[in-house]
């Protein structure tokens, strides 16, 4: 079998590229899956024997044009808009089971987690109670900044007002982003990606990774409207989400031994359900709750430690690699 993704934007510091096709390509050719990676302007080296074309964010909108040139062979594409339906893609490969259901109109949909191959076999951070202040990381694209508005931001500030300081590590693509809302009123320092990003995540002692937003902030009186008949109640979540939500933050975190306190969306609950800990929160009160449980240094390396052995034996790039592989083969057919 002989796979070849294509890309009009081979850039590391791009996610989608680097995990998803420069990483992924490199695992199928150490599992003997030949895999070769292509640019728009070199389509007329690929071999026209090849079983299958994989698009990736850049390329997946000349898929007709690919079709026309490789009639026979199957055609995959990555990270695509939801509402993008097209005929010619055979397959489409995501990152999470929000991004499998948001995908619809497409029958085949196949799962492969974000796996940053770049954090293996790093040592992961021994805990220590030597502090007197608390690191808190938090990594990814600025606009989830917004979502600390307004619980996680409480939290933040009651557990430096009443536990002990916090010193806010924000590693992220744009370090001068004028961040407004959801904005702690604690010491915060902004980072960006170009710097020690191992050494910057491993002087923290916990990892927060905020994908939901609640409806509430947006939507007067919403918790008002309720209905047994309809099963709805004052107590309900509110939750609004990306369709592309995933994991892959949090991955990363387990990787170098921080633990972290998940929010509620779903693939969040992926890897937390295998390790037991269920540090899981969503209001101020949950949120301070799990600060406050994470402050024991002893607590912080049991977590990381399980984190760490949950994290290599479920999400092994080889496994996933080959569950991908059986996926496509069976499409083939």
């Amino acid at each position: 079998m002989k796979i070849n993704f294509i890309t009009n934007n081979p850039d590391d510091n791009a996610g989608s590229y680097r995990i998803w096709v420069r990483d992924l390509s490199r695992t199928f050719n150490e599992i003997n899956v030949k895999s070769k990676i292509f640019t728009l302007d070199s389509l007329d080296k690929i071999d026209k024997d090849s079983s299958v074309i994989v698009l990736c964010k850049s390329a997946y909108k000349v898929c007709n044009h690919i079709k026309d040139m490789f009639p026979d062979t199957l055609i995959g594409a990555i990270n695509i808009d939801c509402n993008y339906n097209n005929k010619n893609i055979d397959f489409v490969i995501v990152g999470s089971i929000e991004e499998y259901t948001s995908m619809s109109y497409y029958k085949e949909v196949y799962i492969y987690p974000l796996i940053e191959r770049k954090f293996e076999n790093i040592k992961i951070k021994s805990h220590t109670n030597k502090k007197d202040y608390f690191n808190i990381c938090f990594h990814g694209h600025y606009p989830h900044l917004f979502k600390f508005e307004p619980f996680l931001k409480s939290a933040i500030e009651r557990f430096n007002k009443e536990i002990k300081p916090v010193n806010l590590k924000i590693i992220t693509g744009n370090k001068d982003f004028n961040w407004k809302a959801g904005k702690p009123k604690v010491n915060i320092e902004m980072h960006d990606y170009s710097e020690d990003f191992v050494s910057i995540v491993q002087e923290c002692d916990v990892g927060i990774v905020p994908n939901v937003t609640d409806v509430r902030l947006f939507v007067d009186n919403l918790q008002k409207q309720t209905s047994t008949e309809y099963g709805l109640y004052d107590t309900d979540f509110f939750l609004r989400m990306k369709n592309k939500t995933n994991a892959g933050r949090a991955y990363v975190l387990y990787q170098l031994g921080i633990p972290v306190i998940h929010d509620l969306s779903p693939s969040s609950f992926e890897l937390l359900c295998k390790t037991g800990y269920n540090i899981c929160a969503h209001d101020e009160r949950s949120y301070f709750r799990e600060m406050k449980k994470l402050s024991s240094h002893e607590l912080r390396n049991e977590v990381a430690i399980k984190n760490r052995e949950i994290f290599d034996a479920y999400y092994n790039p080889a496994d996933h690699a080959r569950k991908l592989i059986k996926k496509i083969k069976e499409t083939i057919k």
